[in-house]
């Protein structure tokens, strides 16, 4: 099971491709690509509306705050070596602060766009619910009237509903704007995927 093709999709998605983009990404250099895009932020207030979109980004700083600053984490990585001399000589101190301070600024952007998602969450949990019952009535009747599973629905749909849910959470990390109404999308393929994976197991 652990080396079944499914871990490792899980492994990629959740495990990998994170770590990977938040190790790897602060070491561009350019700053902007790790700020919350004007795009973005207007795309927030669009479709929240402006009191909703200001509460999100007030929820972002206090959490922000109270897991990162408050609790010593952005002072630790952002002082580390910072009293060795010995670094400046090759331009590491600079390099390992700049890195700490896109990183942070990274984390800011992903917190705050989780929060903004979360406005999503409520409907999406009921219709993957809806869609994970219809879908298994529907596999039942089919069984009853001697109908045929489709093992390869099963499988695409699978693979999809992975790729879907795995882009999902690395896209939190990744340097372009993600305007809102992304999440929509999302609220009507992931049902869609789960109906289609539990009507044809």
């Amino acid at each position: 099971m652990a080396s079944s093709r499914f871990v490792r999709h899980v492994k990629w998605w959740f495990v990998i491709m994170p770590l990977a983009t938040g190790l790897v990404m602060p070491v561009v250099p350019d700053r902007a690509l790790f700020e919350v895009s004007d795009v973005e932020s207007q795309s927030v207030v669009d479709t929240l509306g402006e009191v909703r979109a200001s509460d999100a980004v007030d929820a972002t700083n206090a959490l922000f705050r109270r897991w990162f600053v408050d609790s010593g984490a952005v002072r630790a990585t952002m002082t580390a070596g910072s009293d060795r001399s010995d670094l400046d000589a090759d331009g590491l101190n600079g390099f390992a602060r700049d890195w700490a301070r896109q990183f942070w600024m990274l984390v800011y952007r992903a917190l705050y766009r989780v929060l903004v998602m979360h406005t999503w969450f409520a409907g999406i949990a009921v219709l993957s619910i809806a869609a994970a019952i219809d879908g298994a009535v529907r596999r039942k009747v089919r069984a009853a009237a001697a109908g045929m599973a489709s093992p390869l629905s099963f499988h695409l749909a699978m693979h999809a509903l992975l790729v879907l849910t795995g882009g999902a959470f690395s896209v939190l990390l990744l340097p372009v704007p993600l305007v809102a109404q992304c999440w929509t999308l999302l609220a009507i393929f992931l049902p869609l995927l789960i109906w289609i994976v539990n009507s044809s197991a």
